[in-house]
C-alpha cells in the first residue's frame, strides 16, 4: 500500500464513522431480527436465480472485502433505485400519459359551467 492509498483508506474510514456508517450491517441486522421476532410485515425478501459465474463473482468480491450479501445487495438496490428515479424523472416518462394540470384545471371549470 502506496501513501495515498493509506490516506485514502484512513480518509473513508473517517468519514464512515462520521456519516454513522450507512452500511452498519449489524445494525441492519439487528433491526430486521427484531422485526422479525415481532412478526412484523415490513420485510420481504427478494430473490432472483442468477448465473453461477455471477453468484461466484459476487462472493469473491464480498468476502474480500468483508461485507454481508444483504447489506451488499441492499445498498446495490437503493443505488440503482435511485438512478432509476432519476433517470425517469430526466426524461418524463408520464409525459404525454396525463394532460397537464392547466387542461385539467380548465376542463373542470367548464365542466362546471364557470
Amino acid at each position: 500500500m502506496n501513501f495515498d492509498q493509506y490516506i485514502q483508506y484512513r480518509a473513508l474510514n473517517t468519514k464512515a464513522h462520521v456519516e454513522g456508517q450507512a452500511f452498519n450491517a449489524e445494525a441492519t441486522d439487528r433491526h430486521l431480527e427484531k422485526a422479525a421476532a415481532n412478526g412484523a410485515p415490513e420485510i420481504k425478501t427478494v430473490c432472483a436465480p442468477i448465473s453461477i459465474e455471477l453468484f461466484e463473482r459476487l462472493t469473491s468480491t464480498l468476502n474480500l472485502l468483508d461485507i454481508s450479501k444483504r447489506s451488499f445487495i441492499e445498498a446495490a438496490l437503493i443505488e440503482a433505485l435511485d438512478r432509476a428515479d432519476a433517470i425517469m424523472a430526466q426524461v418524463d416518462i408520464f409525459e404525454n400519459q396525463y394532460p397537464p394540470a392547466e387542461a385539467v384545471e380548465a376542463s373542470d371549470r367548464q365542466a362546471k359551467g364557470l
